[in-house]
């Protein structure tokens, strides 16, 4: 049976690895079986690191879609989407959010499961590194399908709020139950600690994990989960071994994108699923947002792109082309640890985070430190700088999500389409998506409440 599923991953596979593995005339021999081999699944690009959820940022509120953009959309599925209806993966439909980011967690187990076969080099640090990249794929698959299709996580409930189903080997054929909330991120995290045990302190490329990507992951979820003590330890972890930040007056502006891939910000290259939903041809940035930025901040310029009919498009994708970045990078480490330390209580540094960041976004010569009154003026710094920086990285969704839980920066999200107004009001439901109805059907799985 494993092998049946390795031919089948193979096959999909195969337009990206073709010229790394060694190919033999008969198919049963595709059958990966050293080291090398597995690496070479493992660095297939396009399918590895190309499959975050999109609803991590299709359901936020940095962009809107005309009238004319979103009466074109090719199914119901997605126009319900976008207003947060109920039936936005009806039955049918091809949900990549759910099915390629758990294809992902089979890809990862199957490779677990073939390494442990092998017989000689177990204990080099190529055969670590598998072990630790495998374990940091199903981490992050997991924390991607957690954010989209279970609560908010709280400590007081999460053990009986349904997680996602933890799928642990690569026999299709068993059916797994969804799992509590607190087993779900229980295993996710378990696996990135384990990961980071293996994996080198960073890596030539940066389409691999490596601790310091991993330490940056870690800081990302716990500061999902609220847990604001540790989020600052792994930032801290993750900037000692790496903090450079891309001075931006270094950027050609003229460029269609001015970011290039792997730029020295970038701990861990990974994008979003291609959406019609959200795309960067046609998604227009939040007007309410591009009147925060300031005359001198080149984020101004670099980020975006005026359109001679109306509407500004994002260009500032740190993937150098059209897909939309969501990998780990630098710039989000230095956030994530001013915000902690703002919360602590910690001004001195959370300020100094925060400068040391900006100071690289503005015009040379032009910036002027900020300085805050109190922990709370400089958390609100914090966050609304957050929002301007990390757009359409897939962490607006999450940020909303943990931040209702807070009535001061609680926010309804409102869009307007062919004259109807719609909105998600903060602790909604529909801030946790329906389990796609197909997998209802098949595994008979619990469905989440409307």
């Amino acid at each position: 049976m494993r092998n049946h599923i390795f031919r089948l991953l193979i096959g999909i596979l195969l337009s990206g690895c073709t010229e790394k593995l060694d190919v033999k005339p008969d198919e049963s021999q595709l059958i990966p079986e050293s080291i090398a081999d597995f690496q070479a699944l493992l660095d297939n690009v396009e399918y590895v690191n190309y499959n975050m959820p999109s609803y991590s940022e299709a359901g936020a509120d940095n962009y809107y879609i005309t009238a004319v953009r979103f009466n074109a959309l090719p199914t119901n599925g997605l126009r319900e989407g976008y207003v947060w209806g109920d039936h936005v993966f009806p039955q049918g439909d091809f949900v990549a959010d759910w099915s390629q980011t758990y294809s992902l967690v089979t890809f990862s187990n199957l490779v677990l499961e073939g390494i442990n076969g092998i017989s000689e080099g177990r204990e080099t640090a190529a055969y670590r590194n598998l072990r630790g990249s495998a374990l940091f794929i199903r981490s992050l698959s997991f924390y991607g399908l957690a954010g989209l299709f279970c609560k908010t996580y709280d400590s007081l409930t999460a053990a009986v709020d349904l997680g996602v189903p933890l799928r642990t080997t690569s026999d299709i054929n068993t059916i797994f139950k969804r799992a509590s909330l607190k087993e779900t991120y229980d295993l996710l995290l378990h696996d990135l600690k384990m990961a980071i045990h293996d994996l080198p302190l960073t890596t030539t490329y940066k389409t691999r994990p490596s601790k310091v990507a991993a330490y940056g992951l870690l800081s990302r979820i716990y500061l999902s989960l609220r847990d604001y003590d540790n989020a600052l330890k792994y930032a801290d972890s993750a900037l000692l071994i790496d903090n450079h930040l891309l001075d931006y007056n270094t950027l050609d502006g003229t460029s269609a994108f001015p970011f290039p891939a792997f730029n020295e910000e970038v701990l861990l290259h990974h994008a979003m699923i291609s959406s019609p939903l959200i795309r960067i041809n046609s998604s227009m940035v939040d007007t309410t947002l591009l009147a925060e930025y300031e005359e001198y901040d080149l984020r101004k310029t670099l980020f975006f792109r005026p359109l001679a009919g109306g509407g500004t498009l994002f260009r500032g994708t740190y993937t150098g082309a059209v897909e939309f970045f969501s990998g780990i990078a630098v710039d989000e480490i230095y956030l994530n640890r001013a915000e902690c330390f703002a919360r602590k209580g910690d001004i001195t540094n959370a300020m100094k985070d925060l400068n040391t960041l900006l100071v690289t976004r503005w015009k040379t010569g032009t910036y002027v430190n900020k300085t805050a009154q109190d922990p709370e003026d400089a958390l609100r710094q914090v966050l609304a700088e957050r929002r301007k920086e990390l757009l359409f990285r897939g962490l607006r969704f999450s940020d909303l999500r943990r931040l209702n839980r807070e009535p001061r920066f609680a926010k309804t999200l409102i869009r307007t389409v062919n004259g109807r107004v719609y909105q998600l009001p903060p602790g909604d439901p529909r801030y946790v998506y329906l389990i796609p109805d197909d997998e209802i059907q098949i595994s008979g799985i619990q469905q989440n409440i409307r």
